[in-house]
């Protein structure tokens, strides 16, 4: 979100992290932090997702309709912690003309590969008979996952589908 309030609107800021393969000795594709929230302050949200990007060494893709975060991270001079604009964007929307340099912007094209994307990745096994939802510890995720509908607010669901896709 980028208004610090808004006296109509449910929505929350989300942010996961993803941890990918490192070696076989180690747990690995799995969510690995989560924080979603409303602060009072849109830059204290924005303070808490730098802070995760810097301690897990890692990039967030974020909605880049929302300009709220990225003007952020470059006043403190960290828009490499922002991952830039992925390449899939032209082939889910080729006749998009969105160029923001970094993150994606949310279209209904977009919005329904993500919907795929977390489908097989939740049904995908990570050995025979378990299945990658079982990476998932986050409670408040997981009952997004179940409710979770086109037409709703499912913040988690969009941060999470946006780990996903990264």
């Amino acid at each position: 979100y980028d208004q610090d309030k808004a006296n109509n609107s449910v929505s929350y800021g989300s942010i996961f992290i993803y941890k990918r393969f490192v070696n076989a000795d180690q747990t690995y594709n799995l969510p690995v932090a989560e924080y979603t929230g409303r602060p009072e302050f849109a830059n204290d949200f924005y303070e808490q997702c730098r802070r995760l990007l810097e301690w897990y060494n890692c990039k967030a893709l974020y909605e880049n309709q929302n300009t709220g975060l990225k003007q952020y991270f470059q006043t403190r001079h960290c828009l490499e912690l922002l991952h830039v604009q992925p390449n899939i964007v032209k082939s889910i929307s080729p006749n998009s003309k969105v160029e923001r340099g970094y993150g994606i912007h949310m279209s209904k094209q977009i919005k329904d590969e993500l919907e795929i994307k977390v489908r097989d990745w939740l049904k995908e096994e990570t050995s025979p008979g378990i299945l990658q939802l079982t990476k998932i510890y986050s409670i408040p995720l997981l009952k997004e996952l179940i409710s979770y509908n086109s037409d709703g607010n499912f913040d988690r669901f969009i941060s999470f589908s946006l780990t996903i896709l990264q």
